[in-house]
């Protein structure tokens, strides 16, 4: 006779909790499957290609399943962003130095040209988005917070050097940060358009030395 061992108190709390982090975590997954498949498509084919079931398909799962989790296609461009970005994010982290003051925005600076020969793919998608807020209004709140997110942060760099008193008192940190991102994006962008004609290591050399030397107090 087999005899079958009655639930108890504990059990009914603890099931219903491990489900939920499972799914929570096989939910997880799926979407950054799915946000890194639309990665390449962008990167390789832009947004008018973009379709919510091939990103299912080259992620490897349903066809439907990227229209329901993330409900549009830009909603899901949305995410994708935010994605890109948190990516950079990990990776700037992980690679983070102890300097400060001018010399930590010239390391960023250094950071941001090299994690773009690094990751091509994620520069490519990235700039793709930023371009299409030109013409696309839905996309337009977007590409203002990426662009003005930038700015801010490199201005917060340049603010915090004034305070130390590395940079000169009278830079304007927000038009500093302003060429400093122009800089950057137009040499990564001339780079996408034909990397033998554009070395960005040289570029990142340059760029480093002529803002230290514009901006030092």
């Amino acid at each position: 006779m087999t005899f079958r061992r009655t639930p108890g108190k504990d059990d009914t709390l603890e099931a219903p909790e491990s489900q939920r982090q499972t799914q929570a975590e096989r939910r997880e997954t799926a979407e950054r499957a799915i946000l890194e498949a639309a990665k390449r498509i962008v990167a390789e084919r832009g947004l008018e290609d973009l379709s919510m079931s091939d990103i299912g398909e080259a992620a490897g799962y349903s066809r439907a399943l990227p229209a329901h989790y993330f409900g549009s296609k830009s909603a899901l461009i949305h995410a994708l962003a935010d994605h890109i970005l948190a990516g950079y994010g990990e990776r700037m982290r992980s690679g983070s130095t102890p300097s400060q003051g001018l010399d930590l925005l010239l390391d960023v600076i250094s950071f941001c040209i090299d994690d773009a020969i690094d990751n091509p793919e994620s520069l490519r998608a990235y700039q793709t988005i930023l371009i299409n807020g030109l013409t696309r209004p839905e996309l337009k709140p977007l590409v203002d917070r990426m662009v003005q997110q930038s700015i801010n942060d490199i201005a917060g760099l340049i603010a915090q050097a004034q305070q130390l008193g590395e940079v000169r008192a009278d830079a304007d940190p927000y038009a500093e940060a302003s060429i400093i991102i122009a800089s950057m994006r137009g040499v990564m962008f001339q780079w996408l358009i034909n990397p033998d004609h554009v070395s960005l290591s040289r570029v990142r050399d340059s760029l480093v030395t002529n803002v230290r030397t514009t901006l030092k107090a």
